[in-house]
């Protein structure tokens, strides 16, 4: 059956209906948000929009498909409007398109908090502002909201089985290209696998928003694969943070220009990050985990070696990997770490016993805070040798012994997901830098690739094992 309600541009200036909504009482702040949706739903634009829609999908013209594309992916830079664009379709196709009792209108993010705090309160907005829509709902629960005609909206963290057998009208993914598991495995494409048919049976609309990373990932395949192609499925829109939102202040956007280019390139100008990928392959790296195994014992006549990554203990944890060598493969033994905060000291007398119950009496560490780490470990009886490797090169070596299966990792969550979140980097002097994500960690994966690398030495190095960038 055809729709023959209010169009989404029709509904946001209606001041009965999305344009009852403060943030849309004025509409010129949105101008190219407004032809991006007008677009998705294949209605007309004027000569203005069609150069603004050909400026931001690359496409030569503009010819939608009946209805519009089914499939909608915007990339564009942070505190852009994505969140509030993605919940407002979201109540849009919800309580004013409807649809048949039993399906959802989803709202998916990295979390399940982050879809409730954000996606999810924006989509209620218009239901408690608008008088027409208050009276649609029927129930409501923390993460979700139950219209009359049967409908519900309803927010998820990127968890791919949680939405398999639901019966979507629309779905919204919000920041795609961050999506990881609570064990920092990717699961971008298979959170799409698993909405993609939710989709098929409503002919639903799928409707993907994010700020671009490295040019790998999901994200990046449909932006390489769709973006600039007058024949595609899929539409793919580009643009930077301003373009989208011209009331963010010029001094922020001067600010990050200035102190972190790298980020303004894809958190501010929408454009992927050139010579960045994940550092291991995850299959590779699920070879060498030994399933189940946290800890092995101490044996007699094995010799062991360690490696500290210390800590002052106010925003990084305190940690210690200790292992040997096995028919020239890095067998890890036992991790410690002192989450953050904690007492340096009291970590270095805490690791003294572990050392000893593994009968190590010299450990390796990085050149953390100068003296101190020797002298705190000299105070206790052991010894303390400065690695001469940056952490960057270790991590390199690491991954050699990974793909050459040179070494036999702890099944630890912990541990995996730090190195999953590993990211290689191209170097501008030609030297590549590897370093954990903005705003994660990497103190135990630095204690265990010091430790895997003391273990093996620095044998011959086969470029192969080094993956793409050699």
């Amino acid at each position: 059956m055809t729709y023959r309600g209010p169009t989404i541009l029709e509904a946001l200036a209606d001041p009965n209906l999305l344009g009852c909504l403060p943030t849309f009482h004025d509409l010129s702040g949105w101008r190219r948000w407004l032809v991006f949706l007008g677009a998705m739903y294949g209605l007309p634009l004027d000569a203005e929009g069609v150069e603004i829609f050909r400026q931001h999908t690359g496409r030569s013209s503009y010819a939608p498909p009946p209805g519009g594309w089914p499939e909608v992916v915007c990339i564009v830079g942070r505190q852009a409007g994505k969140s509030r664009i993605a919940s407002t379709v979201a109540a849009y196709e919800a309580a004013i398109v409807g649809g048949t009792p039993g399906e959802f209108a989803l709202v998916i993010a990295q979390d399940h908090r982050g879809a409730m705090r954000t996606l999810l309160r924006y989509a209620r907005e218009p239901f408690e502002a608008v008088p027409l829509l208050r009276e649609e709902i029927a129930g409501e629960t923390a993460d979700s909201l139950m219209l009359t005609t049967g409908i519900t909206i309803a927010s998820y963290p990127c968890r791919p089985q949680a939405v398999r057998g639901l019966r979507a009208r629309f779905a919204a993914v919000d920041e795609l290209a961050f999506f990881v598991s609570s064990e920092g495995r990717a699961v971008d494409l298979e959170m799409l696998r698993a909405v993609r048919p939710a989709l098929a049976t409503t002919r639903g609309r799928l409707l993907i928003l994010s700020s671009p990373y490295g040019q790998s990932g999901a994200l990046w395949d449909l932006h390489r694969r769709h973006f600039g192609r007058d024949d595609s499925p899929v539409l793919v829109w580009q643009a930077s943070a301003a373009d989208m939102n011209p009331t963010l202040p010029a001094d922020y956007l001067e600010r990050m220009r200035e102190e972190d280019p790298e980020a303004y390139q894809s958190e501010v100008l929408g454009e992927f990050r050139a010579g960045l990928a994940s550092l291991f392959d995850s299959e590779a790296l699920d070879r060498v985990v030994m399933p189940g195994r946290r800890e092995l014992g101490r044996v007699d006549d094995v010799h062991y070696q360690a490696f500290v990554d210390p800590s002052g203990g106010r925003s990084d944890a305190f940690t210690l990997a200790i292992g040997h060598l096995e028919s020239r493969r890095a067998i890890v033994d036992a991790v410690r770490a002192w989450p953050a905060p904690c007492n340096p000291t009291a970590a270095v007398a805490e690791a003294k016993l572990a050392l000893q119950a593994y009968g190590v009496g010299t450990v390796t560490g990085d050149r953390f805070a100068g003296e101190w780490p020797r002298e705190a470990f000299r105070s206790h009886g052991i010894s303390y040798l400065v690695a001469e490797q940056p952490k960057s090169d270790l991590y390199l070596e690491l991954l050699a012994a990974v793909n050459s299966e040179r070494v036999e990792l702890l099944d630890l969550p912990p541990l995996l997901r730090e190195l999953r979140g590993l990211e290689r980097r191209r170097g501008s002097s030609g030297r590549d830098r590897v370093d954990h994500r903005p705003g994660s960690h990497d103190d135990v994966a630095n204690a265990v690739a010091g430790l895997v690398v003391r273990l093996v030495g620095r044998p011959e190095v086969n470029l192969a094992d080094y993956g793409w960038f050699c």
